[in-house]
């Protein structure tokens, strides 16, 4: 049962609508926070309090003040943080991001219960969301499942996602070698390391390594 939800977002005018849809239809205990480390500290607090929050709605994208450096950075952080912290705290992830890599790590690698796609008629999806975690069922749109469906990079492993890391720190492929082989990672060889580039270029369709890193990082796979 849904008794208290956490709001984690930084545009009151989404925080209005939100709020506005949950009063019309639920009676739950509503709090709000405008940063990633301030929802995280009202997790903590209620955790200690024997209060917890039952749901936590999250954006992903939050604006830093240029004065300050957040612990936590985005929605995704902060839902591993929270769920770190407590481990039954239900998730929806409420967003206008819709990369297919980014949604299908959220569903399957963080375990969200739910991901809404800001849009026309997200408010409306958002009530329909809740509604369902609350008999115990996640919830994800016919359009969030097709864009993981979809994704083109779901062939992309973790030994993937550590070489293309190491290439976006300007490491050589003699150096992510002698990296891999004392982190025990396999294969490490540079023919074998050379060979998986390739086909990386090929599967994000990259002219080139840079070109590929690039691409990899706007597809938030790195």
């Amino acid at each position: 049962m849904i008794q208290k939800i956490l709001i984690a977002e930084d545009i009151d005018s989404i925080n209005t609508g939100i709020i506005s849809i949950l009063k019309e239809n639920f009676s739950f205990k509503i709090d709000y926070a405008n940063s990633c480390d301030n929802a995280l500290l009202k997790i903590k607090k209620s955790i200690s309090e024997n209060d917890p929050f039952d749901l936590l709605i999250s954006d992903l994208s939050f604006k830093v003040d240029g004065n300050l450096k957040p612990e936590i950075k985005n929605g995704e952080e902060l839902t591993i943080a929270a769920k770190r912290l407590q481990s039954d705290l239900k998730t929806i992830i409420y967003t206008i991001e819709d990369k297919p890599s980014l949604l299908k790590r959220l569903k399957d690698d963080i375990g969200v219960n739910s991901i809404v796609l800001k849009g026309l008629n997200s408010l409306s999806e958002l009530k329909q969301s809740i509604s369902t975690i609350e008999s115990d069922e996640n919830y994800f749109t016919t359009e969030v499942i097709h864009k993981i469906k979809n994704d083109s990079t779901t062939a992309i492993n973790e030994y993937d996602i550590c070489l293309l890391e190491m290439l976006s720190k300007g490491l050589t492929q003699q150096e992510i070698s002698e990296k891999f082989k004392q982190d025990a990672i396999k294969p490490s060889s540079v023919s074998a390391i050379e060979k998986r580039i390739g086909e990386l270029k090929s599967t994000l369709k990259a002219n080139n390594s840079i070109h590929m890193v690039a691409i990899a990082k706007d597809m938030c796979i790195i």
